[in-house]
């Protein structure tokens, strides 16, 4: 991944906390030990796909709807 410009959530603008864009391994990312909610993962747009990470809230649908 191509760390320059990803550290935002495609869906909310806030920090995606995404280890790989911080320039760790995969591993220690916060998504690999919680279940993505299928509804962020399809609401994400389909040029931000394997560019940009969701964040924590929008992935576990924590983030408040308006």
């Amino acid at each position: 991944m191509d760390n320059k410009g990803t550290d935002k959530c495609p869906l909310c603008g806030q920090d995606n906390q995404c280890a790989m864009a911080a320039g760790e391994p995969p591993d220690n990312c916060w998504c690999m030990t919680v279940e993505i909610s299928a509804a962020a993962l399809a609401a994400l747009p389909e040029a931000e796909r394997g560019v940009r990470c969701i964040c924590p809230a929008c992935g576990t649908d924590r983030r408040k709807k308006h």
